[in-house]
């Protein structure tokens, strides 16, 4: 999500106080979410490939995630859309005092996870938004052209992951693969683009959770996932970026967003 400049705080807190309550965790079928936030040095280290959807670069400076429980994705989109006009019709969107646009707002089917070392106890993907992990690293594939997104998904999952996770300092990867945003949300609402202009079936979403800041020697642990996918041939990256997570009940980072 990308609030205009001068309404980051406003976005922030509307989103930590009441939407990430009334519009996704109250709803059945989402078990799990967590907010974070892309500071000015995180902004600087991310890649968007040119004429992708991700440009400009900086947008989408804040991150929400939630997981959905198997097998009720389709309940809860509709419940989702619901739920977003109702708050709409109880002023509670706040569409003209608190101006933003979604820059990827979707929901991914999940494709699975890779473990950094899958015999050792630690989190599971289902804890993924539970437990404090301090950063995750969105990264965006695009399938090769005569390529299919299946090959890609499991290069991604038997080869590529397995051998970046140790060097990146992750914990664990999930994998998810991009759809269209479902016609039970889009057509409650007009802010949400059902499509970014280009086909979501190519596309998959890859979210690295890391201990550390990933801001923290990104030049080693992942500025290579770039040329390292060159090389196979399959894909190519989209778009990359650190975040942090928000504290709630605190604009922790917030101030540190800068302007775009």
């Amino acid at each position: 999500m990308e609030p205009e400049d001068g309404h980051e705080v406003a976005f922030h807190q509307w989103y930590a106080d009441d939407h990430f309550y009334a519009g996704g965790m109250n709803l059945p079928g989402i078990f799990a979410g967590r907010r974070w936030v892309c500071p000015r040095e995180h902004q600087a280290l991310r890649y968007a490939r040119e004429n992708s959807t991700f440009q400009p670069a900086q947008a989408g400076r804040f991150l929400h995630l939630n997981l959905f429980a198997r097998g009720q994705v389709d309940d809860t989109a509709e419940v989702l859309g619901e739920a977003i006009a109702r708050l709409a019709g109880e002023g509670r969107m706040y569409v003209d005092t608190i101006r933003r646009r979604h820059v990827f707002s979707r929901l991914q089917p999940y494709a699975g996870v890779v473990y950094a070392a899958p015999h050792e106890p630690g989190p599971l993907d289902i804890h993924a938004l539970d437990h404090p992990f301090a950063g995750v690293v969105l990264e965006v594939v695009r399938t090769a052209a005569g390529q299919s997104r299946q090959a890609l998904v499991d290069d991604l999952r038997h080869d590529v992951i397995p051998s970046r996770l140790g060097p990146a300092g992750a914990e664990l990867c999930l994998v998810c693969l991009d759809a269209d945003l479902p016609e039970a949300v889009s057509r409650k609402t007009a802010r949400v683009p059902s499509a970014y202009g280009d086909a979501a079936d190519e596309r998959i979403s890859l979210l690295w959770f890391v201990h550390d800041d990933p801001r923290e020697d990104w030049e080693e642990r992942f500025a290579p996932h770039r040329d390292a996918l060159d090389d196979r041939g399959l894909g190519y990256l989209e778009f990359a970026s650190p975040f942090v997570p928000t504290v709630p009940g605190t604009d922790r980072h917030v101030d540190d967003l800068g302007e775009r």
